[in-house]
């Protein structure tokens, strides 16, 4: 067997496992079901699976510098995901890891003009920072997690639009392009649940919000995790 057919199986494996837990903790969470494993934990455990998927990308990368930063920001992910998914803890840690993953997703799909896109960054999360200072000594207490929602909104934003653009000049070849531009398409709708989510307490809205973030969320990790590779 060559190496080459022996990756494919076990990339074949994984998406396999991926899907088995998908429908597991989707099912949890619709019916509302409680197993011995929870599904938080059947969720990290596809998130896992998710990123060893882009290790075994290797040397059938579209180019180094693209899978260091797809890797880089799914590890980061990972972590995020351990702090506000397994912990339930750190929030603001964890927004701020998500909003260092849409900028290592923005450097990815459009690396050119580095150092404006960098002080952008920086100069949009240090007016918030400013204004969140000046209305929380002058006008009323702000709890932070707001400030780095909003951060992270540009962010995810910013690197929608550039993944529309790579798209759209073809930047990255078939299917790569198909796979970055719906993966972030599911990555913007996991989080508008996720706003739903945390702005409704009740109600059908925030019923459907819960089921959906996951709904979207590890389909699109997968299509990034897989946007790394070389299909030619």
């Amino acid at each position: 067997m060559s190496k080459a057919i022996r990756k494919r199986r076990i990339m074949g494996i994984l998406l396999l496992f991926i899907l088995i837990l998908y429908i597991w903790f989707m099912y949890m969470d619709i019916f509302d079901v409680e197993g011995s494993i929870s599904s938080d934990r059947l969720k990290f455990l596809s998130m896992i699976l998710v990123f060893i998927i882009s290790l075994f990308t290797r040397e059938d990368a579209l180019n180094y510098k693209d899978l260091l930063l797809l890797q880089i920001g799914l590890f980061i992910t990972l972590i995020g995901d351990l702090f506000l998914l397994i912990l339930d803890s750190h929030y603001v840690l964890g927004i701020f890891l998500f909003s260092i993953v849409q900028i290592l997703y923005s450097f990815r799909y459009e690396f050119k003009n580095l150092k404006l896109t960098i002080r952008n960054f920086i100069i949009i999360f240090l007016s918030l920072s400013i204004t969140y200072f000046i209305v929380n000594k002058l006008v009323i207490e702000l709890d932070f997690i707001w400030i780095m929602g909003i951060f992270y909104a540009y962010c995810l934003l910013n690197s929608v639009v550039k993944a529309f653009k790579a798209y759209r000049y073809k930047i990255y070849p078939k299917p790569n392009r198909h796979m970055i531009l719906i993966g972030m398409m599911l990555f913007l709708l996991c989080d508008i649940s996720v706003a739903m989510y945390n702005v409704f307490n009740e109600g059908l809205l925030y019923n459907i919000s819960s089921m959906s973030m996951w709904l979207f969320y590890l389909p699109s990790q997968v299509l990034l995790a897989l946007s790394g590779y070389n299909y030619e």
